[in-house]
């Protein structure tokens, strides 16, 4: 597959979790309040995908992978757009500009800064 696929995917993806929110009103005004309680569905996703990674065919943890980023795809399309937008780039940013000069792999599998 190439990544022209993969971001064709991750495209039709945002549209869904985009008509999904707007398919059951959850689009408008976020205070902290209700993005806090996105945590709970996000958590049991991540948990989801540990038991997957642990003790299931690799189908069912690509699956479970794409949940998790679809319910915090969610938590980004709650948020004020030209905020979400500022933060996508920033952190795109900050992530093409590691280099391994600047960054190495620790021991849990971490990319972190050299000191």
């Amino acid at each position: 597959m190439a990544i022209e696929d993969l971001e064709v995917k991750v495209s039709e993806l945002l549209q869904s979790v985009y008509n999904f929110h707007d398919r059951f009103e959850l689009l408008g005004e976020y205070s902290r309040e209700k993005l806090l309680d996105r945590i709970p569905i996000q958590a049991e996703e991540v948990d989801e995908l540990k038991v997957a990674l642990e003790s299931e065919p690799m189908n069912n943890v690509a699956n479970e992978a794409v949940d998790v980023l679809y319910v915090a795809l969610g938590t980004i399309i709650c948020l004020d757009k030209d905020l979400a937008i500022r933060a996508l780039t920033e952190v795109i940013v900050k992530n093409n500009n590691k280099t391994e000069k600047t960054h190495h792999l620790n021991t849990q599998g971490k990319v972190v800064k050299r000191i």
